[in-house]
């Protein structure tokens, strides 16, 4: 049974960094809650989504979902936020690292 604390060490070092993208993308959307970020600087970070090898802070604005985002926006709320995604073509499971690089500044005007 020496396979056994292999695999719950390995499980354990999962759920941690679970945990830490988890505490990172609670922040992203804290941070543009607070206007210290915007929708622009969230797109910015993420980078062109044709580039493979990311920074951490690029992973994390890709990984969080467009809809949490816009709702987290100053003057935007759920419906607002849905609504415009919506008439852009971008669904509630729409990762930020998804949407094209000419879609982002028709976004960026909409959800002003």
């Amino acid at each position: 049974m020496a396979v056994t604390p292999v695999v719950d060490q390995r499980s354990e070092i999962v759920l941690a960094r679970l945990a830490e993208r988890r505490i990172q993308l609670e922040a992203l959307v804290g941070a543009v809650h607070d206007h210290s970020v915007s929708l622009a600087d969230v797109f910015a970070r993420a980078g062109d989504p044709s580039v493979t090898t990311l920074e951490p802070d690029a992973l994390v604005c890709r990984f969080v979902y467009l809809v949490k985002i816009a709702e987290a926006l100053p003057g935007v709320g759920k419906v607002r936020a849905r609504r415009v995604l919506a008439d852009h073509g971008c669904g509630e499971r729409t990762r930020v690292g998804d949407v094209e690089v000419n879609d982002r500044d028709m976004l960026v005007q909409a959800l002003r």
